[in-house]
């Protein structure tokens, strides 16, 4: 009987995630709808700020400041990480939009040679580097690691120049 309820369990597990794993990938296939206004003010610079705000002399800073401040401290983090998680929705968000661009100028035939495998790499680079980022706020919110936001960033500025390289001569 235990192990016919483990079983179960165990294939209810994988169905749900499973299930959550579909559910994700049609999310990210939605493209984001156009909108000219962000692109004409779109900047990858805005998230720079992210990785000031994860930086570890902010946290040593409150703690020379307070006595016995683990909680205040704890807070901290928690803030924090919830911001940056923000940030990085956000940063998500403005990357499909940049993949929507980049897709309907190859719909419209307008890009060079390359452009597409270029579009997916830039991907791929991006999932990675944002998972990694993801993951290590986590950590950092409870006190094991720190983050490094460079890559992230680094991999969004190439991917907008790339689409913006293309685009600007088709606009």
């Amino acid at each position: 009987m235990l192990l016919i309820i483990t079983v179960g369990m165990a294939v209810m597990v994988t169905l749900l995630a499973a299930a959550w794993i579909v559910w994700k990938l049609n999310r990210s296939l939605q493209p984001e709808p156009f909108d000219a206004e962000w692109w004409e003010h779109f900047n990858v610079d805005k998230y720079a700020p992210m990785g000031h705000l994860l930086d570890a002399s902010e946290l040593d800073f409150l703690r020379a400041q307070c006595e016995g401040g683990w909680r205040l401290s704890r807070r901290f983090r928690a803030q924090r990480a919830r911001i940056a998680r923000q940030y990085l929705d956000e940063m998500r968000t403005d990357f499909e939009r940049l993949q929507a661009v980049g897709q309907a100028l190859l719909v419209a035939g307008r890009y060079s040679p390359g452009f597409p495998e270029e579009l997916f790499r830039h991907r791929v680079r991006f999932t990675r580097a944002w998972w990694l980022v993801r993951a290590q706020v986590a950590l950092w919110r409870f006190g094991l690691g720190g983050v490094d936001t460079e890559k992230l960033l680094e991999t969004m500025r190439s991917s907008a120049a790339s689409v913006q390289a293309i685009f600007a001569p088709a606009a």
